[in-house]
């Protein structure tokens, strides 16, 4: 009989991991009991907590400014909006990442232009992004995904080169640095969602933040009815207190929440730092399986799940199904990445029809670019497209035993090792 679980041997993960990490903890309780009490449940402008946060945020990311939102995906429309993003325009951005760092896109007229990935972080390739610049291109949105730092310093001298706003989706990155500079500082734009999962989190919120007085009047201009502004901007001024009618602000409550968390973003991000390097150190050379370290130069943070990737020749001999199913048999909680199709129709976004097959022109409103007769062709992403089928997740684990991940590093192990049998 095999010593596999799945196929009747006993489970390597006798442990399993409990994570002991609270995000709702007695403090969060504490300053939003705090705000019911005093009857707070909305704030227009930069002050109480809203105010304290930013500033707090500001300075984490070394800006000068912070404008907080209800979610991330308003702050990437935001930072679109606010660079000047509109119809004929194109905006590069991975197709390896979350829809809302392309969706926005469309709500400008304009069109995301994928691209490829590189394989060793599954960040941006900066290569790809050169050869993908055409009179059209706008904009460049670079994402710094499951806390993996792109390589600022070639991505921001492409900007730089060829006059493209650059917009930082730091998502799933949040106090992660380049070279000692915090993600979210290099661009016109630093997006950071603090939905439920994040590293900071409101529920639902997100923050952006920028140097630039005008991109934060834009932004306010946009989704902020109320709020003052810097005032360097004659159209802001035109138009006064008057919105265009979105409405992006956060609930107070929500920015509560986040500002405890971000209190508390050091602690997560060192034992989720030292949970991720264990895993990576038990599994390092594992037959089948590769782990991922960062780009030189990169301080990884935040993370929201930890990646492996599985070789070509392990999916060859064994499905990533089966492989999944095995070592979750084992007692291991991985699963298959969440960008892939398995999870989601789309997959890559590249191949979504979304940016494929639909007519946006039978769309009404602003989400189709009249400059277009028909959208662009679908591009080939070799990079991207082989590991989207071989990469597998672990859960970003904040405060659990070494002992349970080292069960669960031996668990996968125990699979890659007796690959044969599943075939």
């Amino acid at each position: 009989m095999s010593d596999l679980a799945l196929l009747g041997g006993p489970r390597a993960v006798t442990h399993p991991p409990e994570e002991r990490w609270v995000q709702v903890n007695d403090e969060v309780k504490a300053a939003v009991n705090a705000l019911m009490d005093q009857g707070v449940t909305t704030i227009g402008g930069p002050t109480g907590v809203i105010g304290e946060f930013e500033a707090a945020f500001a300075a984490m990311t070394g800006s000068r400014h912070a404008l907080s939102m209800n979610s991330g995906t308003a702050t990437l429309h935001s930072a679109y909006f606010a660079v000047g993003v509109g119809p004929g325009d194109e905006v590069l951005c991975p197709a390896y990442t979350w829809h809302a760092s392309a969706t926005p896109i469309i709500h400008c007229a304009a069109t995301p232009v994928f691209c490829d990935i590189r394989p060793e972080s599954l960040t941006i390739d900066p290569d790809d992004v050169e050869r993908r610049i055409t009179e059209r291109t706008k904009a460049l949105c670079v994402v710094h995904v499951f806390g993996n730092v792109c390589d600022m310093d070639r991505l921001c001298d492409i900007a730089e080169r060829h006059q493209l706003a650059l917009i930082e989706d730091a998502s799933h990155a949040h106090g992660a640095l380049w070279k000692g500079k915090p993600v979210g500082s290099f661009g016109a734009v630093g997006c950071f969602s603090m939905q439920g999962s994040k590293a900071v989190s409101g529920g639902e919120s997100g923050v952006a933040v920028t140097d630039d007085p005008e991109i934060l009047d834009r932004m306010i201009l946009l989704g902020h009815f109320g709020r003052p502004r810097q005032g360097v901007l004659e159209v802001v001024n035109t138009i006064g207190d008057m919105s265009l009618g979105t409405k992006y602000r956060p609930h107070p409550w929500a920015i509560a929440m986040a500002h405890v968390g971000l209190k508390r973003l050091p602690e997560l991000n060192a034992k989720r730092t030292a949970a991720y390097e264990h895993l990576n150190d038990e599994l390092r050379g594992c037959p089948g399986l590769e782990v991922l370290d960062a780009l030189p130069g990169a301080t990884r943070a935040a993370y929201l799940e930890y990646k492996f990737k599985l070789t070509a020749e392990a999916v060859e001999a064994a499905s990533r199904e089966r492989i999944v199913e095995a070592m979750q048999a084992e007692g291991a909680p991985v699963t298959a990445d969440r960008y892939s199709d398995l999870n989601y129709t789309y997959g890559l976004l590249h191949a979504a029809p979304l940016f494929t097959t639909v007519d946006r022109r039978q769309l009404p409103g602003c989400f189709y670019d009249p400059t277009r007769a028909e959208a662009p062709e679908r591009p080939t992403l070799p990079v991207a497209e082989a590991l989207n089928r071989r990469l597998v997740t672990v859960p970003g684990f904040v405060d659990v035993t070494r002992e349970s991940l080292t069960e669960v590093a031996a668990a996968m192990r125990k699979v890659m090792e007796r690959l044969h049998e599943l075939t």
